[in-house]
């Protein structure tokens, strides 16, 4: 079975800006391509997009099917990129198996669903029962597609969602989460004249990655090592902090950030060896999981003002007491995260330092205890914490008939047997199972590595076997 117009379903829809927070386009372009095909469409106020196909004849009594994926992407890209993601289209590179984009994320997550759905509604020789496709927003950031599906919008006994990254994984199970954002202050003084020199630091080679998914790699959190550099720097040297931000996504491990401080001119180069020796450190302690971290120093324009104290002290502090990675590993599925937190996004308002992070757990009573430390963490600083809508978790459903069949189908066509396990992030299968408390669900996907980051990129040979399953899958549900 060819993938060719998976593939190129994909191209296209990459020709679209898709950001999460900007699938107007996007959500237009998959309800002509309905219409022109004389598929019933229907668009929703979240621009969420439902394509109706009815059953191959002769399959009008097998069971209903959703395909579901998402169709916003991460926006992520080197810092040597130029791309505009509101405007200009994924550049694709073939290497051998693997596709990628030029120095950005690829969208491959989750656009790869979307594509291999139309692929299917647009070819009249697979076999399949009553089909609809769901086409949802702002999965990577809110949710607020899947959380805007109503009750009896949709009517599928299964579901099947296209949103994992590795090949042979069938996910039954997955995380739920919320955020939290801690605002501090943002009090400004003059600069002290007795610091005349301004020092940038800058991070670099960190590896970042899905907050979710490899948040098991144990990789170094910019955020977390530039704030516990600056703490540890403190109670070394004097200095003052002119500003820190870092991190852009609420589900990537920062890999970006930057901080400038303000030095005595005599502490210059003391202050530089010491930070120099301290990343060294820093490096060991991350080796090999992020073993090429860095953090560059250049110099900087010195600025007229600087951090007050207090507002300083109170994000360096929270940023070297703040929980960052696995909190609890789950002892009933092996080498599965329970608990974890991402202190993702650090970043200037017009009146505050917002602090960002997000918890995730497969428990709601280990999330709840998660969320209880950050806030009694703010409310020791005097700061003030407010906790975001949250999104549920899918819990694990023993006995499913889909999942039996769809282990069984895996094994007839692929000659091996599939993993069944839980993923630790969230999957649009929480809050759709909601909704659709009767509905039979399961995800699985083509293999994905190095998602939301510009090392983000997918096997095509993956792409063609997993459309093959799907193919076979569609036509022998029961």
């Amino acid at each position: 079975m060819s993938n060719n117009k998976t593939i190129a379903y994909f191209e296209q829809m990459n020709q679209i800006p898709r950001g999460s927070g900007n699938e107007k386009a996007v959500s237009d372009w998959l309800v002509q391509f309905a219409k022109d095909r004389q598929l019933e469409v229907e668009q929703d106020e979240a621009l969420n997009v439902i394509i109706r196909k009815p059953a191959t004849p002769g399959y009008e009594n097998r069971p209903s099917i959703i395909l579901q994926g998402h169709m916003d992407m991460v926006c992520e890209k080197s810092d040597a990129s130029t791309h505009d993601f509101t405007k200009d289209p994924i550049e694709h590179i073939i290497d051998g198996d693997w596709l990628h984009a030029n120095e950005t994320t690829l969208g491959a997550d989750n656009g790869i669903a979307v594509a291999m759905s139309l692929a299917i509604l647009d070819d009249d020789t697979v076999a399949h029962g009553p089909l609809e496709c769901l086409f949802t927003t702002s999965e990577e950031t809110s949710m607020v597609g899947a959380n805007a599906i109503k009750e009896g919008q949709l009517h599928g006994q299964y579901l099947l969602n296209i949103d994992t990254e590795e090949e042979g994984e069938f996910v039954v199970s997955c995380a739920g989460g919320c955020g939290v954002t801690v605002e501090i202050p943002r009090l400004r003084d003059n600069r002290d004249t007795q610091f005349t020199k301004a020092l940038k630091l800058t991070i670099s080679g960190f590896l970042g990655g899905h907050s979710g998914i490899e948040i098991n790699k144990e990789r170094a959190n910019g955020n977390q090592i530039l704030g516990r550099l600056l703490y540890e720097l403190a109670l070394q040297y004097n200095f003052q902090l002119a500003n820190f931000e870092g991190g852009t996504k609420h589900n990537a491990i920062p890999r970006v950030g930057t901080a400038t401080i303000l030095l005595k001119e005599d502490d210059v180069t003391a202050v530089t060896n010491w930070i120099k020796a301290k990343v060294k450190n820093y490096r060991h302690e991350y080796t090999p999981q992020d073993e090429n971290i860095d953090i560059l120093l250049s110099d900087a324009e010195l600025p007229d003002t600087v951090y007050g104290g207090d507002t300083a002290e109170s994000l360096l502090t929270f940023l070297y007491l703040a929980p960052n990675g696995v909190f609890a590993m789950n002892h009933s599925l092996k080498g599965l995260v329970e608990t974890s937190n991402n202190i993702a996004i650090v970043k200037e308002t017009e009146h505050t330092i917002n602090v960002a992070v997000s918890i995730r757990s497969l428990s709601g009573s280990s999330l709840d205890f998660l969320v209880k430390k950050f806030q009694l963490l703010a409310s020791t600083l005097g700061l003030p914490i407010t906790v975001g809508e949250g999104y549920p978790a899918w819990e694990y459903e023993p006995g499913s008939k889909l999942e039996e069949q769809a282990i069984a189908i895996y094994e007839q066509v692929t000659g091996q047997k599939p993993l069944v396990t839980a993923i630790h992030a969230g999957l649009e299968c929480g809050l759709l199972k909601a909704v659709m408390p009767n509905t039979e669900m399961i995800s699985f996907g083509p293999t994905i590595t190095h998602a939301h980051t510009p090392q983000e990129r997918i096997s095509l040979s993956s792409v063609d076997r997993i459309y093959t399953y799907l193919v076979a899958l569609l036509k022998d549900l029961k």
